[in-house]
C-alpha cells in the first residue's frame, strides 16, 4: 500500500482504459459481432463491484447505492428501447448507431475512479469524494447494464437485415 493506493486501483485504471476503448469501438457505427455488446456492460460491472467492495469495506450503507443503479438501469432500458438498430440474424451481427451518449458515460468511468483515487491519496478525510465517484460508477454502469439488457431481448426479436454485402 503505497500512499493508501493498492492493486486495486491498478486494475480500476486499466478497466476505465478497457472501457473507454469498448466504447470507442462501439460507437465507430461498424459492424460488430452481436456477442461484442455486451463486453462494456461487463467491464462497467466489474470496476463498480470493487468501488462497492471499497465502499463497504468503509462501512457506508449498502442500499444507498441502490438508488443510483435503478435510476441508471431505468435510463439504460429506454436508451435500449430507443435506439435504432441493424441486425444480421444469419451472421449475429448487429450495427448499432453512433451516438454519443455511450461515449460520454464511459467517458464518467475514468472520472468516477479518478475520484476514488484521489480520495484514497487524501486519506481518511476524502471519504465524501470517494463515495461520490463510486455512486458515479454505479449510475454509469446501471444505464449499460440496463441497455445491453433491452438490448439482450431486441437482438432475439429484431427483423433480419442483410449485413454482408
Amino acid at each position: 500500500m503505497i500512499f493508501h493506493l493498492n492493486l486495486l486501483h491498478l486494475v480500476l485504471v486499466i478497466g476505465a482504459a478497457a472501457a473507454v476503448y469498448f466504447a470507442v469501438r462501439e460507437n465507430r457505427g461498424r459492424l460488430m459481432r452481436s456477442a461484442r455488446v455486451y463486453s462494456l456492460p461487463l467491464v462497467a460491472l466489474a470496476l463498480s463491484l470493487i468501488l462497492l467492495l471499497f465502499q463497504l469495506a468503509a462501512h457506508q450503507p449498502a442500499w444507498t447505492f441502490a438508488v443510483p443503479f435503478g435510476l441508471g438501469l431505468a435510463g439504460g432500458a429506454w436508451r435500449g428501447a430507443t435506439m435504432k438498430l441493424e441486425v444480421d440474424q444469419n451472421w449475429h451481427l448487429v450495427r448499432p448507431t453512433g451516438r454519443r451518449v455511450l461515449f460520454w458515460v464511459s467517458l464518467a468511468l475514468p472520472i468516477a475512479i479518478g475520484l476514488e483515487i484521489a480520495g484514497a491519496l487524501v486519506g481518511p478525510t476524502g471519504s465524501p469524494v470517494r463515495l461520490a465517484g463510486a455512486h458515479l460508477a454505479i449510475l454509469c454502469t446501471g444505464l449499460l447494464v440496463g441497455r445491453a439488457a433491452v438490448l439482450a431481448v431486441r437482438l432475439n426479436w429484431a427483423p433480419h437485415v442483410d449485413l454482408r454485402r
